[in-house]
Parts: C-alpha cells; structure tokens; sequence
C-alpha cells in the first residue's frame, strides 16, 4: 500500500483520536463517566463528534466525494441480518446501554453511528482505494478499532492485568465482523444497525 495522502490523513486522525483519548479519558478522568454511559459526559459526546467529523471532512480535502460514497441504501434482507446479528451481540454484551431507557437508545444511536462512520465507512473506505483484496481494509479497520478501546476508561484501568489484551481480541474481531457486514454490503446502515442492536442489554429485559 503506497502512503497517499488520503491515507495519511486517515492514519493521522486516528492518531489524534488515541492521543486526545488518553488525555481526556485516561489522564483527565472524563472517561469514567463515557464509560458509563452518562448522559451528562460532555467527553463523549466530544469524543464522538470528532469521529464524525473527520469521516466528512477528510475526504474532500482529498477531493473526494465524502460521506455520499459511504453507501446509505440498504435492502431488507441484509437489514434483517444485520438486526439479527446485533441482538445475537447484545445478549452477550454486559456492558452496553439499556434498553429501557429511552435516552439510553438515542445515546446508543449516536455512539454507533459515529463509530461506524468513522472506522468503518470511512477508513474501510480510504483504506480500499490503496490496498488490493477483500480483507486488507477491514482488517486494518478492525486492528484500529480494537487498539482504540485502550482508551476506554473501565478497559485501561480494570483490575485484572489481561483484560486489555483480552478487550483489543474482542473488540477487533467485532471490528471484522462490521467491517465484512459493511464492504459485503456496500451499506453504511448495516454496520451502524448491527452495532446499534449489539450494544442493548437484552438481558435486563428478561
């Protein structure tokens, strides 16, 4: 893969992103409140509204199109697969959002749709144009995705010393998982829906 400036830019807001995270969220505290999922932490909205930006933004400094060639059709049946695939997720997910709470969902809906703009839509996106295959794109999205969650407070400071480890596994192979469920699909929703569905706490309704 040749370092075009695309992919420079790509890398260097991923860079920013870890950087302002580890200094907001890790040494600044705030991010024990986004990793609780307030909706009073201002951080993660912040955190969030960066991402979004840097997925419509960056693209045209490249001269290109921006969000418009991420993809926003979606057909029922890869809509289906993804909702499914995302309740399978949050059954198994114990630290997610509660589905009960009406803000909770909207949080939810914001935390993964910035989330899946940015690692998904738009590195998958810039990373396709310069690497050849299927997979290179979803598994360099993926690899970033899992590194980032070191700067998720509950995850940087848990008391078990291999839970970071085990969290950068976890959450990159949900990475693949999106990131194949995204180029397969050529569909921004069906990521952002099978995300939006996976991170509900399901259980608490039983």
């Amino acid at each position: 893969m040749v370092l075009k400036r695309d992919v420079v830019l790509a890398i260097g807001s991923y860079l920013l992103l870890m950087a302002l995270a580890v200094k907001f969220s890790l040494m600044d505290g705030l991010g024990k409140d986004e990793s609780a999922h307030l909706a009073a932490s201002g951080w993660m909205y912040a955190r969030r509204l960066v991402m979004v930006f840097f997925a419509c933004v960056l693209p045209l400094l490249c001269g290109r199109s921006g969000i418009a060639v991420y993809g926003w059709r979606v057909t029922p049946r890869w809509l289906a697969i993804a909702a499914g695939t995302g309740i399978v997720i949050g059954f198994g997910n114990p630290g997610g959002f509660d589905p009960m709470s009406a803000v909770a969902v909207v949080l939810a809906a914001f935390h993964t749709f910035a989330t899946e703009l940015y690692f998904r839509a738009y590195l998958i996106t810039t990373f396709a144009r310069r690497c050849k295959g299927f997979w290179a794109p979803i598994m360099l999205s993926a690899i970033m995705y899992g590194m980032s969650y070191l700067t998720v407070y509950n995850i940087w400071f848990h008391q078990w010393p291999y839970f970071k480890v085990v969290a950068v596994a976890l959450f990159t192979v949900l990475g693949i998982i999106f990131g194949y469920s995204y180029r397969k699909s050529q569909s921004f929703p069906v990521p952002w829906a099978m995300h939006f569905f996976g991170v509900l706490k399901y259980r608490m309704l039983l």
